[in-house]
């Protein structure tokens, strides 16, 4: 089985420093949509940066500020191109 292809979501939020390098990582376990797991990453901003993923599948990042932006690409920590705040 792929990574990018779980049976049931697997929403992981990733941890980055000021280089866009990640520091630790948190599994988000019963959480069922991309709704209820941004929910759950706001509440984990400690003052870093924050990418969410569903397997392999880039949800959004969360700058230190705590806004949430969707991206094009699933490159984490890198500086992609921004949509408007969601």
């Amino acid at each position: 089985m792929s990574d990018c292809t779980p049976d049931a979501p697997e929403y992981k939020v990733f941890f980055l420093d000021d280089q866009g390098k990640i520091k630790k990582s948190k599994d988000l376990k019963a959480v069922a949509t991309d709704k209820d797991a941004v929910s759950a990453a706001r509440l984990l901003l400690d003052g870093r940066r924050l990418e969410l993923f569903e397997g392999c599948r880039f949800v959004r990042a969360f700058s230190v500020n705590g806004a949430a932006s969707e991206r094009t690409s699933s490159g984490i920590g890198k500086p992609d191109e921004e949509a408007s705040p969601a």
